[in-house]
Protein backbone atom coordinates (compact mmCIF):
# COMPACT_ATOMS: atom_id res chain seq x y z
CA UNK A 1 0.00 0.00 0.00
CA UNK A 2 -8.49 6.27 -1.31
CA UNK A 3 -9.57 9.20 -0.18
CA UNK A 4 -11.09 12.55 -0.40
CA UNK A 5 -7.63 13.16 -1.64
CA UNK A 6 -5.42 16.17 -1.06
CA UNK A 7 -3.15 16.76 -4.05
CA UNK A 8 -0.45 17.46 -1.47
CA UNK A 9 -1.24 14.43 0.65
CA UNK A 10 2.11 13.91 2.30
CA UNK A 11 1.07 15.21 5.70
CA UNK A 12 -0.55 12.53 7.82
CA UNK A 13 -3.98 13.18 9.26
CA UNK A 14 -5.28 12.36 12.75
CA UNK A 15 -6.77 8.89 12.94
CA UNK A 16 -10.55 8.58 13.18
CA UNK A 17 -12.44 6.59 15.77
CA UNK A 18 -12.69 2.87 14.96
CA UNK A 19 -15.75 1.70 13.09
CA UNK A 20 -17.59 -1.57 13.40
CA UNK A 21 -16.03 -4.09 11.07
CA UNK A 22 -17.83 -6.90 9.29
CA UNK A 23 -15.94 -10.15 8.98
CA UNK A 24 -17.17 -12.28 6.09
CA UNK A 25 -16.06 -15.11 3.85
CA UNK A 26 -15.93 -13.99 0.23
CA UNK A 27 -16.68 -16.24 -2.73
CA UNK A 28 -13.74 -17.26 -4.89
CA UNK A 29 -13.05 -15.22 -8.00
CA UNK A 30 -12.92 -16.79 -11.42
CA UNK A 31 -9.53 -18.23 -10.54
CA UNK A 32 -9.29 -21.74 -9.18
CA UNK A 33 -8.89 -21.58 -5.43
CA UNK A 34 -5.79 -23.27 -4.03
CA UNK A 35 -6.16 -26.56 -2.22
CA UNK A 36 -5.64 -25.02 1.19
CA UNK A 37 -7.85 -23.77 3.97
CA UNK A 38 -10.20 -21.02 2.79
CA UNK A 39 -8.96 -17.53 3.45
CA UNK A 40 -10.88 -15.10 5.60
CA UNK A 41 -11.20 -11.69 4.01
CA UNK A 42 -12.36 -8.50 5.67
CA UNK A 43 -13.96 -6.14 3.19
CA UNK A 44 -14.58 -2.56 4.19
CA UNK A 45 -16.22 -1.16 1.09
CA UNK A 46 -19.00 -3.70 0.60
CA UNK A 47 -22.41 -2.65 1.86
CA UNK A 48 -24.17 -5.86 0.84
CA UNK A 49 -23.83 -9.15 2.67
CA UNK A 50 -21.36 -11.42 0.88
CA UNK A 51 -22.58 -14.84 -0.20
CA UNK A 52 -20.67 -17.92 0.84
CA UNK A 53 -18.68 -20.04 -1.56
CA UNK A 54 -20.38 -23.19 -2.76
CA UNK A 55 -20.16 -25.95 -0.22
CA UNK A 56 -19.45 -23.64 2.70
CA UNK A 57 -21.60 -22.09 5.36
CA UNK A 58 -21.96 -18.34 5.22
CA UNK A 59 -20.87 -16.81 8.50
CA UNK A 60 -20.86 -13.15 9.32
CA UNK A 61 -19.46 -11.89 12.60
CA UNK A 62 -19.55 -8.32 13.79
CA UNK A 63 -16.46 -7.35 15.73
CA UNK A 64 -14.82 -4.24 17.01
CA UNK A 65 -11.17 -3.55 16.51
CA UNK A 66 -9.20 -5.85 18.79
CA UNK A 67 -6.43 -4.83 21.12
CA UNK A 68 -3.13 -4.19 19.45
CA UNK A 69 -0.69 -7.05 19.22
CA UNK A 70 2.70 -5.49 18.81
CA UNK A 71 4.87 -6.94 16.06
CA UNK A 72 7.34 -9.56 17.17
CA UNK A 73 10.27 -9.07 14.81
CA UNK A 74 13.49 -11.02 15.35
CA UNK A 75 15.04 -8.20 17.36
CA UNK A 76 14.72 -9.33 20.94
CA UNK A 77 17.16 -12.23 20.73
CA UNK A 78 20.07 -11.86 23.16
CA UNK A 79 23.43 -11.31 21.52
CA UNK A 80 24.81 -14.42 23.20
CA UNK A 81 22.13 -16.53 21.53
CA UNK A 82 22.80 -15.01 18.13
CA UNK A 83 26.51 -15.73 18.40
CA UNK A 84 25.86 -19.31 19.50
CA UNK A 85 23.45 -20.12 16.67
CA UNK A 86 24.33 -23.09 14.52
CA UNK A 87 25.35 -22.30 10.96
CA UNK A 88 24.85 -25.47 8.90
CA UNK A 89 27.42 -24.57 6.26
CA UNK A 90 30.85 -25.90 7.22
CA UNK A 91 33.94 -23.70 7.15
CA UNK A 92 35.29 -25.55 4.12
CA UNK A 93 32.00 -25.23 2.23
CA UNK A 94 31.80 -21.57 3.13
CA UNK A 95 35.32 -21.00 1.85
CA UNK A 96 34.51 -22.87 -1.36
CA UNK A 97 31.38 -20.79 -1.98
CA UNK A 98 33.31 -17.61 -1.27
CA UNK A 99 35.95 -18.60 -3.85
CA UNK A 100 33.30 -19.49 -6.45
CA UNK A 101 31.05 -16.49 -5.80
CA UNK A 102 29.61 -14.86 -8.91
CA UNK A 103 28.34 -11.41 -9.73
CA UNK A 104 24.85 -10.26 -8.84
CA UNK A 105 23.49 -10.75 -12.35
CA UNK A 106 24.72 -14.34 -12.53
CA UNK A 107 23.28 -15.14 -9.09
CA UNK A 108 19.93 -13.66 -10.10
CA UNK A 109 19.92 -15.62 -13.37
CA UNK A 110 20.52 -18.87 -11.48
CA UNK A 111 17.33 -18.27 -9.47
CA UNK A 112 15.22 -17.07 -12.39
CA UNK A 113 16.38 -20.05 -14.47
CA UNK A 114 14.23 -22.18 -12.17
CA UNK A 115 11.30 -20.73 -14.12
CA UNK A 116 10.00 -22.82 -17.05
CA UNK A 117 10.03 -19.80 -19.40
CA UNK A 118 13.49 -18.36 -18.71
CA UNK A 119 15.96 -17.99 -20.27
CA UNK A 120 14.09 -19.82 -23.06
CA UNK A 121 10.35 -19.15 -23.52
CA UNK A 122 7.73 -21.81 -23.00
CA UNK A 123 4.51 -22.21 -24.98
CA UNK A 124 2.85 -19.09 -23.56
CA UNK A 125 5.45 -16.87 -21.85
CA UNK A 126 8.79 -15.23 -22.40
CA UNK A 127 10.97 -13.10 -20.16
CA UNK A 128 13.99 -10.84 -20.35
CA UNK A 129 16.24 -8.89 -17.99
CA UNK A 130 16.60 -5.16 -18.55
CA UNK A 131 18.73 -2.35 -17.22
CA UNK A 132 16.48 0.70 -17.42
CA UNK A 133 18.36 4.04 -17.22
CA UNK A 134 16.90 6.53 -14.74
CA UNK A 135 19.45 9.35 -14.93
CA UNK A 136 22.68 10.25 -13.13
CA UNK A 137 24.29 7.08 -14.53
CA UNK A 138 21.90 4.92 -12.48
CA UNK A 139 19.60 2.15 -13.63
CA UNK A 140 16.74 0.02 -12.34
CA UNK A 141 17.04 -3.72 -12.82
CA UNK A 142 13.88 -5.20 -14.33
CA UNK A 143 12.64 -8.70 -15.08
CA UNK A 144 9.90 -8.36 -17.71
CA UNK A 145 7.44 -11.16 -18.46
CA UNK A 146 5.05 -11.11 -21.41
CA UNK A 147 2.77 -13.68 -22.99
CA UNK A 148 3.70 -15.04 -26.39
CA UNK A 149 0.07 -14.98 -27.51
CA UNK A 150 -1.26 -12.23 -29.73
CA UNK A 151 -3.62 -10.40 -27.38
CA UNK A 152 -2.74 -6.74 -26.75
CA UNK A 153 -1.16 -5.66 -23.48
CA UNK A 154 -3.77 -3.69 -21.58
CA UNK A 155 -2.48 -3.91 -18.00
CA UNK A 156 0.89 -3.52 -16.31
CA UNK A 157 1.79 -5.14 -12.98
CA UNK A 158 4.89 -4.13 -11.01
CA UNK A 159 6.27 -6.39 -8.26
CA UNK A 160 8.53 -4.85 -5.59
CA UNK A 161 10.62 -6.67 -2.98
CA UNK A 162 11.37 -5.71 0.61
CA UNK A 163 14.43 -4.76 2.66
CA UNK A 164 17.65 -6.58 1.80
CA UNK A 165 15.98 -8.64 -0.91
CA UNK A 166 15.71 -8.66 -4.69
CA UNK A 167 13.22 -9.48 -7.41
CA UNK A 168 14.46 -13.07 -7.65
CA UNK A 169 12.77 -13.98 -4.38
CA UNK A 170 9.44 -13.70 -6.23
CA UNK A 171 10.23 -16.40 -8.78
CA UNK A 172 7.31 -18.55 -7.61
CA UNK A 173 5.02 -15.55 -7.90
CA UNK A 174 6.24 -14.83 -11.43
CA UNK A 175 5.46 -18.40 -12.45
CA UNK A 176 2.03 -18.39 -10.83
CA UNK A 177 0.62 -15.10 -12.15
CA UNK A 178 2.24 -14.56 -15.55
CA UNK A 179 -0.37 -16.34 -17.66
CA UNK A 180 -3.08 -13.74 -17.08
CA UNK A 181 -4.25 -12.53 -20.52
CA UNK A 182 -3.50 -8.91 -21.30
CA UNK A 183 -1.02 -8.42 -18.48
CA UNK A 184 2.69 -7.62 -18.62
CA UNK A 185 4.70 -8.27 -15.45
CA UNK A 186 7.60 -6.11 -14.28
CA UNK A 187 9.70 -7.44 -11.40
CA UNK A 188 11.92 -4.60 -10.18
CA UNK A 189 14.87 -4.16 -7.87
CA UNK A 190 14.58 -1.00 -5.82
CA UNK A 191 17.35 1.53 -6.32
CA UNK A 192 20.23 0.53 -4.06
CA UNK A 193 19.18 -3.15 -3.92
CA UNK A 194 19.62 -6.30 -5.96
CA UNK A 195 21.02 -5.70 -9.43
CA UNK A 196 19.91 -2.06 -9.62
CA UNK A 197 22.51 0.68 -9.30
CA UNK A 198 23.88 1.12 -5.81
CA UNK A 199 24.67 4.83 -5.45
CA UNK A 200 25.89 6.09 -2.11
CA UNK A 201 22.92 6.93 0.08
CA UNK A 202 23.26 10.21 1.90
CA UNK A 203 20.78 12.89 2.85
CA UNK A 204 21.29 16.15 1.02
CA UNK A 205 19.10 18.17 3.36
CA UNK A 206 20.77 19.72 6.40
CA UNK A 207 17.43 20.06 8.15
CA UNK A 208 17.16 18.75 11.69
CA UNK A 209 13.44 18.11 11.15
CA UNK A 210 13.02 14.30 11.22
CA UNK A 211 10.01 14.49 8.90
CA UNK A 212 12.06 16.27 6.24
CA UNK A 213 14.75 13.60 6.55
CA UNK A 214 12.22 10.78 6.31
CA UNK A 215 10.60 12.24 3.20
CA UNK A 216 14.00 12.63 1.54
CA UNK A 217 14.82 9.00 2.30
CA UNK A 218 11.51 7.92 0.76
CA UNK A 219 12.20 10.05 -2.31
CA UNK A 220 15.49 8.21 -2.90
CA UNK A 221 13.42 5.16 -3.84
CA UNK A 222 10.12 6.48 -5.15
CA UNK A 223 11.60 9.12 -7.44
CA UNK A 224 13.70 6.35 -8.99
CA UNK A 225 10.53 4.30 -9.50
CA UNK A 226 8.88 7.27 -11.19
CA UNK A 227 11.92 7.75 -13.43
CA UNK A 228 11.65 4.06 -14.39
CA UNK A 229 7.96 4.50 -15.26
CA UNK A 230 8.68 7.49 -17.46
CA UNK A 231 11.57 5.77 -19.23
CA UNK A 232 9.41 2.72 -19.94
CA UNK A 233 6.54 4.83 -21.25
CA UNK A 234 3.99 3.34 -18.86
CA UNK A 235 1.05 5.61 -18.05
CA UNK A 236 -0.10 3.73 -14.94
CA UNK A 237 0.27 0.32 -13.34
CA UNK A 238 -0.94 -1.93 -10.55
CA UNK A 239 1.55 -2.68 -7.79
CA UNK A 240 2.23 -5.74 -5.64
CA UNK A 241 4.83 -4.88 -3.02
CA UNK A 242 6.28 -6.68 -0.01
CA UNK A 243 7.39 -5.37 3.39
CA UNK A 244 9.51 -2.21 2.98
CA UNK A 245 8.55 -2.18 -0.69
CA UNK A 246 4.89 -1.92 0.34
CA UNK A 247 5.67 0.99 2.66
CA UNK A 248 7.45 2.75 -0.20
CA UNK A 249 4.71 1.80 -2.65
CA UNK A 250 2.16 3.62 -0.51
CA UNK A 251 4.43 6.67 -0.45
CA UNK A 252 4.79 6.52 -4.24
CA UNK A 253 1.01 6.34 -4.67
CA UNK A 254 0.48 9.48 -2.59
CA UNK A 255 3.29 11.49 -4.18
CA UNK A 256 2.37 10.49 -7.73
CA UNK A 257 -1.45 10.19 -7.76
CA UNK A 258 -2.96 8.53 -10.80
CA UNK A 259 0.08 6.36 -11.53
CA UNK A 260 -0.99 3.35 -9.44
CA UNK A 261 -4.34 1.84 -10.36
CA UNK A 262 -4.52 -0.46 -7.34
CA UNK A 263 -2.08 -1.49 -4.64
CA UNK A 264 -1.49 -4.83 -2.94
CA UNK A 265 0.57 -4.61 0.26
CA UNK A 266 2.04 -8.00 1.20
CA UNK A 267 3.09 -8.16 4.86
CA UNK A 268 3.78 -4.42 4.80
CA UNK A 269 6.33 -2.85 7.12
CA UNK A 270 5.78 0.41 8.96
CA UNK A 271 2.02 0.16 9.36
CA UNK A 272 1.46 0.15 13.12
CA UNK A 273 1.45 3.49 14.90
CA UNK A 274 4.01 4.06 17.64
CA UNK A 275 5.82 6.75 19.57
CA UNK A 276 8.58 6.54 16.94
CA UNK A 277 6.42 8.40 14.39
CA UNK A 278 8.04 11.63 13.19
CA UNK A 279 4.81 13.35 12.20
CA UNK A 280 2.38 12.36 14.95
CA UNK A 281 2.14 15.80 16.55
CA UNK A 282 -1.02 14.95 18.47
CA UNK A 283 -2.19 12.49 21.05
CA UNK A 284 -3.85 9.72 19.05
CA UNK A 285 -7.47 8.88 19.74
CA UNK A 286 -6.68 5.17 19.94
CA UNK A 287 -4.09 3.66 22.25
CA UNK A 288 -0.65 3.08 20.81
CA UNK A 289 0.77 -0.43 20.99
CA UNK A 290 2.85 -1.11 24.03
CA UNK A 291 6.42 -0.12 23.36
CA UNK A 292 8.00 -2.59 25.72
CA UNK A 293 11.70 -3.18 25.29
CA UNK A 294 11.49 -6.20 23.04
CA UNK A 295 14.82 -5.38 21.49
CA UNK A 296 17.98 -5.23 23.60
CA UNK A 297 19.79 -1.94 24.01
CA UNK A 298 22.63 -2.94 21.70
CA UNK A 299 20.14 -3.54 18.89
CA UNK A 300 18.54 -0.12 19.38
CA UNK A 301 21.98 1.46 19.43
CA UNK A 302 23.13 -0.18 16.19
CA UNK A 303 19.82 0.62 14.48
CA UNK A 304 19.86 4.29 15.46
CA UNK A 305 23.53 4.52 14.41
CA UNK A 306 22.48 3.13 11.01
CA UNK A 307 24.81 0.14 11.19
CA UNK A 308 23.94 -2.30 8.41
CA UNK A 309 23.47 -5.95 9.42
CA UNK A 310 24.96 -6.92 6.06
CA UNK A 311 28.32 -5.44 7.03
CA UNK A 312 28.93 -8.67 8.97
CA UNK A 313 28.75 -10.60 5.70
CA UNK A 314 30.87 -8.09 3.79
CA UNK A 315 33.59 -7.88 6.40
CA UNK A 316 34.09 -11.57 7.16
CA UNK A 317 35.30 -12.73 3.75
CA UNK A 318 35.20 -16.55 3.49
CA UNK A 319 32.89 -16.75 6.52
CA UNK A 320 30.18 -14.74 4.77
CA UNK A 321 28.37 -17.70 3.16
CA UNK A 322 28.43 -19.51 6.50
CA UNK A 323 26.74 -16.62 8.29
CA UNK A 324 24.10 -16.36 5.56
CA UNK A 325 23.43 -20.10 5.83
CA UNK A 326 22.13 -19.55 9.36
CA UNK A 327 19.20 -17.71 7.77
CA UNK A 328 18.92 -19.34 4.36
CA UNK A 329 18.92 -22.91 5.71
CA UNK A 330 15.72 -22.15 7.62
CA UNK A 331 14.15 -19.81 5.09
CA UNK A 332 14.53 -22.18 2.11
CA UNK A 333 14.29 -25.50 3.96
CA UNK A 334 11.13 -26.65 2.17
CA UNK A 335 12.35 -25.92 -1.35
CA UNK A 336 13.96 -28.37 -3.79
CA UNK A 337 17.71 -28.50 -3.21
CA UNK A 338 18.59 -26.84 -6.53
CA UNK A 339 16.29 -23.89 -5.83
CA UNK A 340 17.39 -23.63 -2.19
CA UNK A 341 21.06 -23.50 -3.18
CA UNK A 342 20.41 -20.91 -5.90
CA UNK A 343 18.48 -18.72 -3.45
CA UNK A 344 21.18 -19.11 -0.79
CA UNK A 345 23.87 -17.91 -3.19
CA UNK A 346 21.57 -15.15 -4.46
CA UNK A 347 20.98 -13.94 -0.90
CA UNK A 348 24.70 -14.12 -0.10
CA UNK A 349 25.59 -12.18 -3.24
CA UNK A 350 23.03 -9.46 -2.43
CA UNK A 351 24.16 -9.18 1.20
CA UNK A 352 27.80 -9.08 0.13
CA UNK A 353 27.31 -6.33 -2.48
CA UNK A 354 28.26 -2.71 -1.71
CA UNK A 355 25.83 -1.10 0.71
CA UNK A 356 23.41 1.51 -0.62
CA UNK A 357 19.65 1.51 -0.10
CA UNK A 358 19.95 -0.34 3.20
CA UNK A 359 21.37 2.82 4.79
CA UNK A 360 18.02 4.56 4.33
CA UNK A 361 16.31 2.12 6.68
CA UNK A 362 16.77 4.11 9.89
CA UNK A 363 15.06 7.14 8.34
CA UNK A 364 12.07 5.06 7.20
CA UNK A 365 11.54 2.56 10.00
CA UNK A 366 12.30 2.44 13.72
CA UNK A 367 13.48 -0.68 15.60
CA UNK A 368 10.77 -3.30 15.30
CA UNK A 369 9.78 -2.13 11.79
CA UNK A 370 7.60 0.69 13.15
CA UNK A 371 7.10 3.33 10.47
CA UNK A 372 8.51 6.80 10.90
CA UNK A 373 5.34 7.76 8.96
CA UNK A 374 2.99 4.92 9.92
CA UNK A 375 0.73 3.63 7.17
CA UNK A 376 -2.10 3.09 9.65
CA UNK A 377 -2.30 6.86 9.97
CA UNK A 378 -1.65 7.92 6.38
CA UNK A 379 -3.37 5.07 4.54
CA UNK A 380 -6.27 7.47 4.07
CA UNK A 381 -4.10 9.40 1.63
CA UNK A 382 -3.56 6.46 -0.74
CA UNK A 383 -5.54 7.42 -3.87
CA UNK A 384 -6.47 3.93 -5.09
CA UNK A 385 -8.02 0.62 -3.95
CA UNK A 386 -5.81 -1.44 -1.64
CA UNK A 387 -5.48 -5.13 -0.80
CA UNK A 388 -3.62 -5.93 2.43
CA UNK A 389 -2.18 -9.42 2.90
CA UNK A 390 -0.61 -10.95 6.01
CA UNK A 391 0.58 -14.43 6.91
CA UNK A 392 -1.29 -16.17 9.70
CA UNK A 393 2.04 -16.41 11.54
CA UNK A 394 3.34 -13.03 10.41
CA UNK A 395 5.45 -10.88 12.69
CA UNK A 396 4.01 -7.83 10.98
CA UNK A 397 0.94 -6.80 12.96
CA UNK A 398 -2.30 -7.47 11.09
CA UNK A 399 -4.10 -5.13 13.51
CA UNK A 400 -2.20 -2.27 11.92
CA UNK A 401 -3.58 -3.33 8.54
CA UNK A 402 -7.04 -3.54 10.06
CA UNK A 403 -6.76 0.02 11.35
CA UNK A 404 -5.48 1.22 7.98
CA UNK A 405 -8.43 -0.37 6.16
CA UNK A 406 -10.84 1.07 8.71
CA UNK A 407 -9.34 4.49 8.09
CA UNK A 408 -9.79 4.15 4.31
CA UNK A 409 -13.29 2.67 4.31
CA UNK A 410 -15.30 5.70 3.26
CA UNK A 411 -12.97 6.58 0.39
CA UNK A 412 -11.65 3.55 -1.46
CA UNK A 413 -12.16 -0.23 -1.48
CA UNK A 414 -9.84 -1.97 0.99
CA UNK A 415 -9.54 -5.72 1.58
CA UNK A 416 -7.61 -7.45 4.35
CA UNK A 417 -6.49 -11.07 3.95
CA UNK A 418 -4.76 -13.58 6.21
CA UNK A 419 -2.93 -16.29 4.25
CA UNK A 420 -2.68 -19.69 5.92
CA UNK A 421 0.52 -21.51 6.82
CA UNK A 422 2.79 -18.53 6.24
CA UNK A 423 4.85 -15.91 8.00
CA UNK A 424 6.43 -12.72 6.70
CA UNK A 425 7.78 -14.28 3.49
CA UNK A 426 4.39 -15.38 2.17
CA UNK A 427 5.66 -15.71 -1.41
CA UNK A 428 7.86 -18.61 -0.28
CA UNK A 429 5.79 -20.00 2.61
CA UNK A 430 2.52 -20.36 0.69
CA UNK A 431 3.00 -19.18 -2.90
CA UNK A 432 -0.06 -21.04 -4.17
CA UNK A 433 -2.48 -19.16 -1.95
CA UNK A 434 -0.70 -15.84 -2.43
CA UNK A 435 -0.81 -16.27 -6.21
CA UNK A 436 -4.53 -16.98 -5.99
CA UNK A 437 -5.06 -13.62 -4.27
CA UNK A 438 -2.77 -11.77 -6.67
CA UNK A 439 -4.68 -13.13 -9.67
CA UNK A 440 -7.95 -12.17 -8.01
CA UNK A 441 -6.49 -8.71 -7.39
CA UNK A 442 -5.45 -8.47 -11.05
CA UNK A 443 -8.90 -9.50 -12.30
CA UNK A 444 -10.93 -7.24 -10.01
CA UNK A 445 -12.21 -4.01 -11.50
CA UNK A 446 -12.79 -1.82 -8.47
Amino acid sequence: MDPTFDMDARNARPISKPKILVLSRLPPATTTAPAVAATVVKRWNSSATTTAAAGTTATTTTTTRGAYRSPTPPTGVPLSRILSNTFPLSYSESYSQWLKRTGLQEAEKAVLSCLPFYPEPDATRRARSLKVPIGESNHINEFEITRTTSEPISNELVVLHGYGAGLGFFYKTFDGISNEPGWRIHGLDLLGYGCSSRPKFELKSKSADPLVRTLEAEDFFIDALEAWRIERGIESFSLVAHSLGAYLGASYATKYPGRINKLMLVSPAGVTRSSYAVDSGETPEMPLPEMKAKAPLWFHYLWECNVSPFSLVRNTGPLGPRFVSGWSSRRFANLPSKEARALHMYAYTIFNAPGSGEYALNYLLAPGAYGRRPLATRAREIPCPTYWIYGDNDWMDINGGQEACNNIADRWPADLVSVSNSGHHIYLDNPQELNYHIKKFMRTNY
